[in-house]
């Protein structure tokens, strides 16, 4: 059913960017359109069939969906405009705050981050995403490129980096922190000219015993940088 909705707009300005960063690779600029009443009516509702459903997954998805739109909403008045075609963004995984460790959480909330993201209209027509990073291949090429970076936090002076080595304008990324009953979810989307922080979200689950389930079976490691 969704993907009945995802009409030319959509094939143009999301598919690609998906099939992109869930590939891990760079794809070429598009010329960029405005978006259509009738774009973003089909935008809201792909966002509201994917939510559907009572299942724990369900829960996380709403949650993120709302930290998602914080950060829509909170996003700087010069990033709304649409006056000189989209803006580059890298995105780069969810993890701890340490960026030591990415679990199959991280890589679920990750996923949905970027799908969510690009269902909001004031992003989907102000950005393209050009690349997914994954954490270790960011800190091994700073490594390797002889710039002695310690700090694994993405900071402002590391946003800068990242921007001069991809050619990127902002870079979007997030990190959890955890305590005995909650989980926190924070986004964030950095300028990568100033390290100026443009857009946040957070959001709160609590961990009630189907969550502390959930996490039970999610904790193993996943896919991007194991915790060593």
């Amino acid at each position: 059913m969704i993907l009945r909705n995802l009409s030319s707009f959509m094939h143009a300005a999301i598919s690609l960017a998906l099939i992109s960063m869930l590939g891990g690779c760079i794809i070429k600029d598009m010329t960029p359109s405005e978006l259509t009443d009738q774009d973003i009516k089909r935008l809201q509702e792909v966002e509201r069939e994917m939510i559907q459903g009572h299942t724990f997954e369900t829960l996380i998805d709403e949650k993120v969906l709302q930290a998602v739109k914080q950060m829509a909403r909170t996003l700087k008045p010069e990033y709304r405009g649409y006056l000189f075609g989209r803006y580059k963004v890298g995105f780069i995984e969810i993890s701890d705050i340490n960026r030591k460790t990415v679990t199959m959480l991280h890589n679920y909330v990750t996923e949905k981050t970027v799908t969510f993201s690009f269902l909001q209209p004031d992003i989907a027509r102000n950005f393209s995403m050009v690349e997914r990073f994954l954490v270790k291949d960011i800190m091994d090429e700073l490594e390797m490129e002889n710039r002695g970076w310690k700090d694994q936090v993405v900071d402002q002076r590391l946003a800068i980096e990242l921007g001069k080595l991809y050619h990127l304008d902002v870079i979007e990324t997030g990190v959890t922190t955890e305590s005995d009953d909650f989980i926190d979810f924070n986004l964030r989307m950095i300028e990568t000219r100033r390290g100026r922080i443009i857009a946040v979200g957070s959001v709160k689950i609590e961990k009630t015993e189907p969550v502390r389930r959930w996490l039970d079976r999610s904790g193993q490691s996943g896919i991007g940088w194991p915790a060593r």
